[in-house]
């Protein structure tokens, strides 16, 4: 449906990286990030409506509206950003961090003419509002954090953690090495875990990449984006199987779970598509 690149001054010149991450719902649109915009875009005339940029944006991996301003997790910055009603300024700026934002960056740098900020300290991934207070997911620390109020940390898993999408009380995240997380954050704990490489067939290849889930009543679903050899090795340190040379890495693809029953019910692989790599699983709009 859709196509883009970042246009020059909103990209670096050197080795730009051109990739949606996580997005969502925005009434009628959809909210899409690339690693240095928000793109506001109407899927049933496949056009983009705009675009909305600013120099603290660098490698961003979620977007969501809550009430009426975007929230953008910059992961480059290890910060959470949230812009006016317009979409013009960013009003608050959040560490996800112990320190503040700006005794690591400079306010004055134009971070997305930066190839990357790496390595980052807890590299956040996604945000979601939970019972009024905000929350984001943190890949090093494999943890979920409160940013309104007294920040408050809650351990969902020894691997890296990736999306926190609300289901009616619960919150559920993916671990990137094939786990899923229930959690109730208001209440500091965990409700369950469900671990998808039990109920893979005996292989010695992983899972891939765990991350982008939709929770049904009848099923849930996760992508899976390949493992590729030439990612960082600081990126790929959870595996418990590492990359061999004979075997090629599984495809990108969403696949149906049953996880009470411990069990896999489907898989669509969409490489075919020019689709390879997952960050969100979002429901259709009706029509």
């Amino acid at each position: 449906m859709l196509e883009y690149e970042s246009p020059p001054g909103r990209r670096p010149q050197k080795d730009p990286s051109f990739v949606f991450k996580a997005g969502a719902w925005d009434g009628d649109d959809l909210l899409l990030c690339t690693q240095t915009e928000i793109i506001v875009f109407d899927p049933r005339t496949e056009t983009i409506r705009r675009t909305v940029s600013h120099p603290w944006l660098n490698d961003v991996h979620h977007v969501e509206r809550f009430e009426g301003r975007l929230h953008v997790v910059s992961t480059g910055l290890d910060a959470l950003l949230v812009f006016d009603e317009a979409d013009q300024d960013i009003v608050e700026v959040h560490s996800v961090n112990d320190t503040d934002t700006w005794s690591r960056f400079d306010q004055d740098t134009d971070y997305r003419l930066v190839s990357t900020t790496k390595p980052h300290m807890s590299h956040p991934n996604f945000v979601y509002r939970h019972h009024g207070e905000r929350w984001v997911s943190r890949f090093e620390q494999r943890d979920t954090r409160r940013i309104d109020g007294t920040q408050v940390s809650l351990r969902l898993a020894d691997d890296p953690v990736h999306d926190g999408v609300v289901v009616g009380d619960d919150v559920w995240f993916t671990v990137v090495s094939g786990q899923v997380v229930v959690t109730r954050p208001a209440e500091q704990r965990v409700l369950a875990r469900y671990d998808l490489n039990a109920m893979a067939p005996r292989s010695s290849r992983p899972l891939g990449w765990c991350r982008g889930i939709h929770v049904t009543p009848e099923h849930t679903l996760l992508g899976f984006s390949r493992l590729r050899p030439t990612q960082l090795k600081q990126n790929l340190s959870w595996l418990r199987r590492p990359l061999g040379k004979q075997l090629e890495p599984l495809p990108t693809r969403v696949c149906a779970y049953d996880l009470q029953g411990g069990k896999k019910l489907e898989s669509w692989t969409i490489e075919s598509l020019g689709i390879s790599s997952i960050f969100s699983i979002l429901p259709a709009q009706s029509s």
